[in-house]
């Protein structure tokens, strides 16, 4: 659909948003807002009718997601001597990855190496192994391009930062479903040069 200037807006499949915006999406109200307006460009009396609240309830909500560029207003029309606005979505999909808890490198792979001893498999624990497994580590991933979304945890609800059509993700469905759309994207090559690092990985391992 066309703005109010007459512009085509293409719909953004993905948007990062600020930590103000994800606890706005945190209240069950506003999230099925979202969640009509993916599917619809709809009135504010339109969305009361589909929730059944008062016009005056959602119009509450929509100022908060208008203000976090949640929502935008595509058209105005007349209805008798009110203007009502129509309005949509920003984006398919919201990500909130500010709250990132990031690895703290060699430590990390110290800790994995713990780990791995805690769960009876022994492996020596050493800074040159750490450094060896970090290395290892972020090659592969980076062949994957699959980033360890459980470390994405919201501090406060313990949901990854992701918003979908079905809600919010738990961080460990959430890197299921990157590595499997990124595991079909793969080129025969990357594919390939994924497996020999998931072997040197391996194999690497099992000889510490």
């Amino acid at each position: 659909m066309d703005d109010m200037t007459g512009q085509s807006v293409p719909l953004k499949l993905l948007k990062p948003i600020t930590e103000e915006a994800f606890r706005l999406l945190g209240d069950e109200t506003r999230r099925r807002i979202i969640f009509l307006l993916r599917d619809d460009y709809l009135t504010v009396k339109e969305m009361a009718s589909e929730l059944g609240l008062t016009p005056q309830n959602i119009y509450h909500h929509i100022r908060k997601l208008q203000d976090a560029g949640l929502v935008r207003v595509v058209e105005e029309r007349r209805a008798g001597h009110l203007v009502e606005s129509i309005y949509t979505v920003t984006a398919d999909t919201f990500v909130y990855n500010e709250d990132r808890i990031g690895e703290r490198g060699l430590q990390s792979s110290i800790d994995v190496l713990n780990g791995l001893n805690e769960l009876g498999i022994g492996v020596e624990v050493s800074e040159e192994n750490a450094v060896r497994l970090s290395d290892l580590h972020s090659r592969r991933m980076m062949m994957l391009d699959s980033p360890p979304v459980e470390n994405d945890a919201c501090t406060f609800c313990s949901f990854s930062g992701y918003f979908m059509k079905f809600g919010p993700l738990n961080p460990l469905l959430l890197s299921r479903i990157l590595q499997y759309a990124n595991l079909v994207n793969m080129s025969e090559e990357e594919f390939e040069e994924s497996l020999r690092l998931t072997r040197e990985l391996r194999e690497f391992l099992l000889s510490i």
